[in-house]
């Protein structure tokens, strides 16, 4: 597929939208929850974004982007502000170390490397 990296990154920014959506909408529900969603489950999710999106061929200096983008861009769409800035870092840092771990898996080849061999 020529242009797989487009539908990669086209389902991360899908997919980070919508985390990123509840995150935001579970402000109203109660402020635990939003915290959780907020610092929690939208950076593992953005890590986890990543690392597919370079495995199916996305750049990965383009694949850490998009978590972060999406999480201001829909806390801007749903409340007219932004998160707090920490939580936005961190999901750009924790995108970042997917996006790399997902270069090396893709080198790799997927492959795991036995490093011991089994005693008879």
């Amino acid at each position: 597929m020529k242009h797989g990296w487009i539908w990669a990154w086209a389902l991360q920014i899908a997919l980070m939208l919508a985390v990123s959506a509840l995150a935001a909408l579970s402000r109203s529900a109660h402020e635990a929850l939003y915290t959780a969603m907020l610092w929690g489950v939208v950076p593992l999710a953005g890590l986890l974004t990543a690392c597919r999106a370079v495995g199916r061929g996305l750049n990965n200096y383009l694949a850490w982007l998009a978590p972060a983008a999406c999480l201001f861009a829909a806390h801007f769409a749903l409340w007219g502000y932004s998160p707090n800035p920490g939580a936005g870092l961190l999901t750009a840092l924790l995108s970042l170390v997917g996006a790399a771990a997902g270069q090396v898996l893709k080198e790799r080849g997927g492959k795991r490397k036995h490093t011991r061999q089994s005693r008879r």
